[in-house]
C-alpha cells in the first residue's frame, strides 16, 4: 500500500515537472532570481553552501562547495581518536558556519560505473524501479549491491525512447564511508561524484539512508515569508470586498430613492466613500513602498555577519534586535544612513555561545516619515 502511494506522489510530481506548468515556474524563478540585486543573489548563493567529503588514504578532505568555486577547508587523518576528530569537526563547522548546510560524500570517478542506458519514455515516471528490475543487463551488478542514479540526455518523443546516463557504485565500501562519517559527525546528506575535480551534481544515495539537516534559519524566514504573503492576499481581498460592498450598497440606493434629492446627495456622498476605499489599497501600497525602502537600506548597511532576528519600524523610530560580529560598529553605519539618525543601544549587548556573535538591540529615529 505504501510502495503504491509513493509510486504514485512520484508519478504526479513527475507530471507536474516535466508539464508545462512546472517548466514555467522553473523559468519563472530563474527570471526571478536574476532580477535580484547582486548582494541578495550573492546572500542565496551564500546559504545553498554545501560540506564536500572525501576519502583518501588514511585521510578525510573536506571542502566548501559555494557554486561558483570549491574551497578547501581541512584535511583529517582517520587514525586518531574519534571523539577528538569529532570535537574538531564540529568546532570547524561552527566556525564557518556550516552546521546547517548539506554535506556530500564525493566520491573518485573511478569507482563509479557511467553507461549510456535507452529505455521507453513510459518508464521515465517509475525509473527508478525500472531500473531495479533491469539493472543486470545493463551493469555487471544486481539492484540490491549498488548504489545507482542517472542524469536524462534526451526524451525522444516521436521514437518514444528516454535516453540517460546511469552512475552505478558499489554498495559496501559506501557504506563503510557512511559509516565512518556518521561517527564523526558527518551524516551524508548526499554521495556525488568527483569528475574533473568537480562534483557532477546527482546523488546516488537513496531516499531512505540520506541524512536530513534542517536549515532553522532557512525554516523561520519561509514561515515569515508565508505569514507576509498571506497579510498581504487578506488585505487586498478586505480591501476589495469593501469596495464591492459599498458599490452594492449605493446602487440599491439608486435605485430606491432616485426622484428625492435628499436621496441623491446621500448617494453622492457614499460614491465618495466607495472611493476612499478604493483608494485605501493604493496607500498601503505606498506606505509599505517606503517600508521596502528601509528595509533594503538595511540591507545595505549592515556589514557581512550581521542578521535580524526581529525588526520593527514604527512611524518614527525602527527598532532592531538581532547578532553581529561586532555590535558596536552598528551605531556607527546606521547614523551614517539618510534614513536614520540618533541610533542608540536600548541595553547592554551580550555575547550568543552558540554562534559567538553579540546580541544586540537597537533603537533610531526615522528621517523619513511622509511615505505618501
Amino acid at each position: 500500500m505504501a510502495i503504491a502511494l509513493n509510486n504514485t506522489i512520484q508519478n504526479i510530481r513527475f507530471r507536474f515537472v516535466n508539464g508545462p506548468a512546472g517548466q514555467f515556474f522553473q523559468w519563472w524563478w530563474e527570471e526571478l532570481r536574476n532580477a535580484l540585486p547582486a548582494r541578495l543573489r550573492v546572500r542565496m548563493q551564500y546559504a545553498q553552501r554545501r560540506v564536500l567529503v572525501q576519502m583518501g588514504a588514511g585521510e578525510i578532505a573536506l571542502s566548501i562547495d559555494n557554486a561558483a568555486a570549491i574551497q578547501s577547508l581541512d584535511t583529517l587523518a582517520t587514525d586518531q581518536d574519534a571523539q577528538l576528530q569529532h570535537q574538531r569537526i564540529r568546532e570547524l563547522l561552527q566556525q564557518h558556519e556550516l552546521t546547517e548546510v548539506n554535506r556530500d560524500l564525493l566520491l573518485p570517478e573511478a569507482v563509479v560505473l557511467r553507461t549510456e542506458v535507452v529505455m521507453p519514455l513510459a518508464a521515465e515516471a517509475n525509473l527508478r524501479q525500472a531500473l531495479a528490475y533491469e539493472m543486470d543487463r545493463h551493469t555487471p551488478y544486481q539492484a540490491e549491491d549498488v548504489f545507482y542514479n542517472w542524469r536524462i540526455l534526451s526524451r525522444d518523443r516521436e521514437s518514444g525512447q528516454l535516453h540517460f546516463e546511469l552512475y552505478v557504485t558499489p554498495r559496501e565500501p559506501v557504506e563503510k564511508h557512511i559509516e565512518l562519517l556518521k561517527r564523526l559527525g558527518l551524516a551524508p546528506t548526499g554521495v556525488d561524484v568527483a569528475v574533473r575535480d568537480q562534483p557532477l551534481g546527482i546523488n546516488l544515495l537513496p531516499e531512505a539512508l540520506r541524512y536530513r539537516i534542517v536549515n532553522q534559519q532557512a525554516r523561520l524566514n519561509w514561515i515569515i515569508g508565508a505569514a507576509s504573503a498571506f497579510l498581504m492576499i487578506f488585505v487586498m481581498m478586505q480591501s476589495l470586498w469593501l469596495r464591492e460592498h459599498q458599490v452594492q450598497v449605493i446602487n440599491e440606493a439608486i435605485d430606491a430613492v432616485r426622484a428625492e434629492a435628499l436621496t441623491v446627495q446621500q448617494i453622492r456622498k457614499q460614491i465618495e466613500d466607495a472611493n476612499q476605499a478604493a483608494g485605501f489599497l493604493q496607500e498601503r501600497k505606498l506606505e509599505n513602498g517606503y517600508k521596502v525602502e528601509v528595509l533594503a537600506e538595511l540591507t545595505r548597511v549592515l556589514p557581512g555577519g550581521t542578521y535580524l532576528d526581529r525588526l520593527s519600524m514604527q512611524a518614527e523610530t525602527t527598532q532592531m534586535q538581532g547578532k553581529s560580529a561586532n555590535a558596536q560598529s552598528l551605531i556607527e553605519l546606521i547614523n551614517d544612513s539618510p534614513y536614520f539618525e540618533n541610533a542608540s543601544f536600548r541595553g547592554p549587548t551580550r555575547l550568543d555561545n552558540r554562534s559567538r556573535k553579540e546580541i544586540f538591540d537597537l533603537s533610531a529615529n526615522n528621517t523619513q516619515q511622509d511615505v505618501r
